[in-house]
This record gives structure tokens, sequence and C-alpha cells, in this order.
């Protein structure tokens, strides 16, 4: 249910911006998981949005989804699993844009001096149901 509500959310924003979007091909769904705290405390909404305005659209200007999220982690340093608000970039791209992924996830554990962000590609088949189809599910 989460994945259908998921792509509901990214495929609506890619309508409202009058995406043409083909989806003919081979199509990959990428994740992009960025924890919210640095060393020098939180990274605020305002560099949120200024992360996303500045890398994520330059590299995907036809639309992406961002959901909130709480992420458990346990590093080599600590003793105990932790918690920490997160982020999760939700990308429909063809097969061949995981450089341009990878270049995101860099430049977000750059910026925000991330121990590590992780990126999940999961195959995706895809399709766009518009309101002048007959077709029903």
């Amino acid at each position: 249910m989460n994945r259908i509500l998921l792509l509901f959310l990214f495929f609506s924003s890619l309508l409202l911006t009058g995406c043409r979007c083909s989806l003919s091909g081979d199509w990959r769904e990428y994740r992009i998981f960025c924890g919210m705290s640095q060393s020098d405390g939180i990274v605020s909404e305002a560099e949120w949005e200024q992360f996303c305005n500045e890398y994520v659209t330059a590299e995907f200007p036809d639309g992406y989804t961002t959901l909130r999220a709480t992420g458990y982690w346990k590093s080599d340093e600590a003793p105990v699993t932790m918690r920490e608000d997160s982020r999760i970039i939700v990308i429909l791209a063809s097969s061949d844009a995981k450089e341009k992924v990878r270049r995101i996830a860099r430049q977000y554990r750059s910026l925000f001096q991330q121990e590590a962000v992780l990126i999940v590609t999961s195959p995706a088949d895809a399709e766009f149901v518009e309101a002048s189809s007959e077709e029903e599910f």
C-alpha cells in the first residue's frame, strides 16, 4: 500500500507540473535516504529545500518526491541503535540515471557531514493513468 501511495504522489507531482514524460523503456525507482543530523546540529528545512532546489531539481527537472521518515542505524562508534529524522528522495528515471543519483548522494554526504547516504534501486513498471483513459484497474 505504501508503494502505491508513493507512486501516486510522485506521478501526481509530475502531472501537476505538466510533465510530458514518456514511460517507455527501462525504468528504475531510485531512493536516496538522507539523515537530517549533522556534526553541528540538524539540517534545517531551509537547508533541505535549498539542497533539493540546487542539486536534485538540477539533475531531475521533470520531478521527484521527498518523504519525511525516521531512520534507525548503528554506527561502529555507537554502542546502541540511534534514531534520526530523515528524508527520502524518490526518483523515477531511466536505468542510465544511476550516476546522477550518486552525484546527489555524494553532494548531500559532503555538504551535511554524513557518515553515509543510502541509495536503493528497484526496477519500476510505471504508467500514467490519465483522466481520458477508458481502462479501469
